[in-house]
């Protein structure tokens, strides 16, 4: 009887820990790892005033939705980009095991929310005679890549869909061709972890 009660003693604990402390706060917290890569490599990249790093760099950023991000480098025409973030998957566990008390728990902590993509990649244009030379069809191609990777790989593994059809109008894939892309393009998912790496091996594979 003693261990039956030490055992629901032990339950109702964790229970208030979870309707105090919200899910995705507990699993995640208010940060995350988030990498920024640039062609060429020594961009600056600038937030709300303050240099973050130079590409290639990761760091651990505080999640916020809505900011903008400059990456900067002399010679080179400066790109802006805004960091784009979607709920957190572990918000919902709030509602069943925290209810609204967990929920507003991780409003005010920031882990409501996650970046994604969290690896961002960029190509910089040159700066020449004060003018700015176009953006090379396959920067264009790797830059879409990495900003709608998720979505990308989302409809690779189900049925194809707006994201996979502009990616094939930026790679000049035929309607014949475009069955064997998919299948190539998600293989080339499955063994490339990095997102930039992988809009490199693409663009590779279509644009060279």
């Amino acid at each position: 009887m003693k261990h039956v009660t030490r055992r629901c003693i032990s339950l109702t604990g964790i229970s208030i820990f979870l309707l105090l402390t919200g899910c995705a706060t507990i699993v995640k917290g208010p940060t995350q790892e988030v990498s920024f890569t640039s062609v060429p490599a020594g961009a600056s990249v600038i937030l709300d005033g303050r240099v973050l790093g130079q590409t290639p760099f990761t760091m651990l950023l505080k999640k916020k939705p809505g900011q903008a991000i400059v990456f900067e480098k002399q010679g080179y025409s400066p790109q802006h980009m805004t960091l784009t973030t979607r709920l957190d998957s572990w918000f919902w566990g709030n509602i069943v095991f925290g209810g609204v008390l967990g929920s507003v728990t991780d409003g005010f902590s920031g882990s409501v929310t996650e970046y994604s993509p969290s690896q961002y990649f960029i190509t910089l244009s040159p700066v020449a005679s004060g003018k700015t030379q176009p953006i090379s069809k396959k920067a264009e191609a790797e830059k879409y890549i990495v900003t709608a990777y998720q979505n990308i790989v989302t409809e690779l593994n189900s049925d194809t869909g707006e994201y996979v059809a502009s990616l094939f109008t930026l790679l000049d894939i035929p309607t014949k061709d475009q069955p064997q892309a998919v299948a190539q393009i998600r293989d080339l998912s499955n063994q490339h972890a990095s997102i930039p790496e992988f809009a490199d091996q693409v663009t590779r594979l279509y644009l060279n």
